[in-house]
């Protein structure tokens, strides 16, 4: 069994700078011109407008092989034009597609293979592997990761408020990220019984939390949600459930050989960020009541399809190896772990309560369940 000290960060697409974005350089196009014309297919086309013509221009697109992809930004960016194309096919036009031409959807799912993700749009494709820091702005600088040093690579609506939403996410992502360094030495603390070490991580991780909830109450500044709700949301839109819509059966992946499959996928969420998961692991959280527990169990599972495949296995190894609240438990009640511990949870909770209030005004399926939490 592996133990804390043999968990590799980097084995996992993790950053000790950035958490679960990546420290190598988001790609705003593929290198090879053999890919050029998924990329001129996004830019050609003016989200404002336009997207109510890229059927027929998908229709007419060649199917490329994906043996050209060599690196994992290359993965990660054909994912990222992919699962766009994807969206803008089925949800550009006034009624649903129920299929997906071949064109998109042989090399779609070959690359989310690649990546152990479902190949459909998600958070990753959205946030993680689509927002980087402005032109300019040095990715290795402190401050290169607060929202008004970040844009993103690739829109759907070309709106400000589009692209708001998804750099406060990218940098939620990089605030949390930073801390994930300090778990693992929290964990491996416990076996040693350095008590200063895991009350000063639960301090940190407290800390690290209001700041996300800092960084939450900025969505309002430049995110309308009018224009949230009637523009963006429905590239969210997943194909699962969606039988109000004209997709009963989801929708049809056509394949190499003039067949295909029907798939059914949930759109794309933060609940499908890994952080908040991370939280919740390494804090020994579970919500409230037996048959809330089980729901919003099934419901984290389900969205960790939806994450890249080395950060599902890194959330899969801190559920074996989290020891944090069990060694809490261990002391005497009104000690400062025990309250270093119980802030740590009390603003986890705070940042729930935070992020139920911007869905509820930013309404989404997929927004993170909103339930009591019990360390």
């Amino acid at each position: 069994m592996s133990t804390i000290s043999d968990i590799k960060l980097e084995d996992y697409w993790i950053s000790p700078r950035l958490g679960f974005l990546s420290d190598q350089p988001v790609l705003t196009e593929l290198p090879n011109p053999y890919y050029r014309c998924w990329e001129q297919m996004i830019s050609s086309v003016l989200p404002t407008d336009g997207w109510v013509l890229i059927r027929r221009q998908i229709d007419q697109m060649p199917l490329l092989s994906t043996k050209k992809l060599h690196t994992e930004p290359e993965w990660r960016r054909a994912y990222t034009l992919l699962t766009t194309l994807a969206q803008v096919y089925i949800w550009g036009e006034a009624n649903p597609s129920d299929k997906l031409p071949r064109s998109v959807a042989v090399p779609l799912r070959e690359v989310s293979e690649h990546l152990r993700i479902s190949p459909c749009a998600s958070f990753a494709s959205f946030c993680l592997w689509n927002v980087a820091p402005v032109p300019g702005v040095v990715p290795t600088d402190p401050d290169a990761y607060d929202p008004d040093n970040l844009h993103i690579i690739n829109s759907f609506t070309g709106t400000k408020d589009e692209e708001w939403f998804f750099v406060i996410s990218a940098s939620i992502e990089a605030t949390g990220g930073r801390i994930i360094a300090r778990m693992l030495e929290a964990v491996e603390a416990v076996h040693h019984d350095r008590i200063h070490v895991v009350n000063e991580f639960l301090n940190e991780l407290a800390s690290c939390i209001a700041e996300i909830c800092h960084l939450l109450e900025r969505m309002y500044e430049k995110c309308n949600p009018s224009v949230f709700c009637h523009r963006l949301r429905r590239f969210f839109s997943g194909s699962k459930a969606k039988e109000d819509a004209g997709l009963p059966r989801g929708v049809f992946y056509e394949g190499t050989d003039g067949g295909g499959d029907w798939l059914q996928y949930c759109g794309g969420s933060n609940a499908q960020s890994s952080l908040i998961q991370l939280f919740d692991i390494i804090l020994g959280v579970k919500q409230s009541g037996p048959g809330i527990r089980r729901a919003c169990t099934s419901f984290h599972q389900e969205m960790r399809q939806y994450m890249p495949g080395p950060h599902r296995d890194f959330l899969a190894q801190m559920e074996k190896l989290s020891n944090v609240r069990s060694y809490v438990l261990s002391h005497p009640r009104h000690s400062n772990l025990h309250n270093s511990y119980d802030q740590a949870v009390a603003a986890l909770a705070l940042l729930r309560q935070k992020h139920m209030i911007v869905a509820s005004r930013l309404p989404h399926p997929l927004a993170i369940m909103a339930s009591t939490i019990s360390g």
